[in-house]
């Protein structure tokens, strides 16, 4: 499949990850692809400087989250993806971590279409991943990725921890989900015990809450129809 981003063809494709085997194994996986693996062996001194070769060296990238085995980068994969993302730069998020970090990659999602397993990331993922961030690039989603004004409802806020816990009853109005608090913007936060209540962009077609975003919240009036019933009592 002949992928092109600005009508240019995708042939080279970045890889970030501090192991050498895993580096290799990915390479092997872009090669069956039909593409031409850019390892980046060396340090990566900042996430600018990254930023700066991938983009210079090739037309797509796969990172690995966590990259701080000796002392790789000082970075997360994360927010590498998600800052490639909205340059418009195709990339894909690969990791074993993506449940023991959810937190931390929660606070890019919106930017990041596809997170693979490691052990999942054969060349027609890879090429399916790299597909997917094209399509979201040009505002065409995928009914998993695609954002929603809805309304959410803080249900306890840990600010030791920094974190949120909140319903989101257009997504699953049973299930409660965790998600920084840093995704709402400051001067919303002071009030959330009293006015719980928040529009947001999410994602509420996704198929398990690691995959759900937040972001553009905003005061929300409270609900009346059928969201009346998720008031407190």
């Amino acid at each position: 499949m002949l992928l092109t981003i600005n009508d240019k063809p995708i042939k080279r494709v970045a890889v970030i990850n501090d192991t050498a085997s895993a580096r290799e194994e990915m390479a092997e996986n872009i090669f069956d692809a039909g593409l031409e693996p850019i390892i980046q062996s060396s340090r990566q001194n900042s996430i600018d400087e990254c930023i700066a070769t991938v983009t210079s060296q090739a037309e797509a990238a796969i990172l690995e989250h966590h990259l701080k085995s000796d002392h790789y980068a000082n970075f997360m994969g994360a927010e590498a993806v998600a800052r490639l993302y909205r340059q418009q730069f195709p990339s894909l998020l690969i990791t074993a971590w993506a449940d023991a970090d959810i937190d931390n990659i929660r606070l890019y999602r919106r930017y990041i279409p596809v997170l693979v397993e490691t052990s999942h990331a054969d060349s027609e993922i890879l090429t399916q991943g790299f597909k997917q961030c094209l399509n979201e690039f040009e505002n065409r989603y995928s009914p998993d990725r695609r954002p929603w004004r809805t309304i959410i409802r803080i249900e306890e806020i840990d600010r030791v921890r920094s974190m949120v816990y909140a319903l989101v009853p257009g997504w699953d109005p049973h299930k409660i989900v965790k998600f920084p608090l840093s995704l709402i913007p400051e001067n919303l936060q002071p009030n959330l015990e009293t006015e719980p209540h928040l529009f947001a962009k999410v994602n509420i077609g996704a198929a398990h809450h690691d995959e759900l975003y937040f972001t553009e919240f905003e005061v929300a009036e409270k609900p009346g129809g059928e969201y009346a019933k998720f008031l407190r009592s």
